[in-house]
């Protein structure tokens, strides 16, 4: 009883120690989550998905233990990827947020092995350009929801390894910019919403 105690106030004191040392326009991002550890066990998957570095991505997620085969996963992503339109080239930042109520199907290990749950998205990405004269500035936003499922692994060492795959709707889409806008929700393809998840990590408490 004491250790699983113990575990859990080191855990929140060191994820407090990370968001304390964050800008303070992401502290804001991040003072939902410090909440979860009021009822969360002493278990917490910190993971961050490698391919998406290759495309000038940063996603990072926590999922956190509520029992053994319940589990939230908040996901913070950052889209630094620049795009081409009629040889005009967008300068892009962009950051999403999702959220991932999990239920786990047989765990062996506490919130492994198969899951499936909702999933909530939102993202909003800034573009800038300029055609050799004025700047202009472009954005999108959508918000989406839907169904995920996964599979996570956990080895005896706590490394973390999950392969996952969603599919929902989007309820908001729209693009915007100084001399143009589009609403997607006009176009019925565009409203489709499709995650794709890799994730290799490590667990922090729980079971080991």
């Amino acid at each position: 009883m004491f250790e699983s105690f113990n575990n859990k106030c080191l855990i929140a004191l060191n994820f407090h120690t990370f968001v304390s040392k964050l800008p303070k326009n992401m502290k804001k991002l991040f003072i939902p989550l410090t909440f979860l550890f009021g009822v969360a066990q002493a278990q917490i998957d910190l993971s961050i998905n490698p391919i998406s570095l290759l495309f000038k991505n940063i996603d990072l997620s926590a999922d956190f233990g509520l029992k053994d085969d319940i589990s939230l996963d908040a996901s913070l992503g950052f889209d630094f990827t620049d795009y081409t339109i009629d040889d005009v080239t967008v300068k892009n930042n962009g950051i999403g947020v999702r959220l991932i109520g999990k239920y786990y199907f047989s765990p062996s290990r506490g919130c492994d092995r198969w899951a499936i749950g909702p999933y909530l998205k939102y993202v909003n990405r800034k573009g800038t350009y300029d055609d050799g004269v004025d700047k202009y500035v472009a954005k999108y936003q959508k918000f989406a929801i839907g169904f995920y499922t996964a599979y996570k692994f956990v080895s005896r060492r706590n490394i973390t390894f999950e392969i996952g795959l969603g599919l929902g709707r989007a309820l908001l889409s729209e693009y915007s910019s100084d001399d143009s806008s589009v609403d997607f929700a006009d176009y019925p393809l565009f409203n489709i919403d499709v995650i794709g998840r890799l994730g290799i990590g490590y667990r922090f408490g729980g079971e080991k």
